[in-house]
């Protein structure tokens, strides 16, 4: 099954055992779908060096750390509060499980927030360039305050 936009536009292919989007927009419905009976907000992620949403990942499930490196000028950034545990991570470049060779992603950074505000949950959807794949390399819990810092650094 495919869910269509009004205007009949396949925006993700539910048909298939893995689900794909034609865009990096997509994301955002897939992780609204993955984390269900939360309000997510959802923030993309762009290189704040040329604008490109194209990345290779780098990331340590363990330590909750995620590196990016912009596809199209090669600038690299430590997302979110991974600073704070890179020192133990063991970062390891994700290639598409699925189509087994793109290593470049579209990334989108969902955050589930508590009463006041503040973000419990980050979640990190992704989609490969390559065959549309989408999916999530990584989430984890927050159990500090105040999140701010963090939030701003996508």
């Amino acid at each position: 099954m495919s869910r269509k936009t009004p205007g009949g536009k396949a925006m993700i292919d539910t048909s298939k055992k893995y689900w794909t989007g034609d865009c990096a927009a997509d994301i955002d419905e897939w992780l609204r779908l993955y984390v269900p009976n939360e309000t997510l907000d959802i923030k993309p992620v762009v290189c704040r060096a040329c604008g490109g949403d194209g990345f290779l990942l780098r990331l340590d499930r363990d330590e909750g750390v995620i590196q990016v490196e912009c596809t199209a000028c090669g600038a690299k950034k430590i997302l979110l509060d991974g600073e704070d545990y890179r020192a133990h991570a063991r970062l390891r470049l994700r290639k598409c499980p699925v189509c087994k060779s793109c290593r470049e992603y579209n990334l989108r950074v969902g955050f589930a927030r508590r009463e006041n505000g503040s973000v419990k949950w980050v979640y990190i959807g992704n989609r490969c360039t390559g065959c549309g794949t989408l999916g999530s390399w990584l989430d984890w819990k927050v159990s500090y305050e105040p999140t701010d810092e963090m939030e701003r650094n996508i």
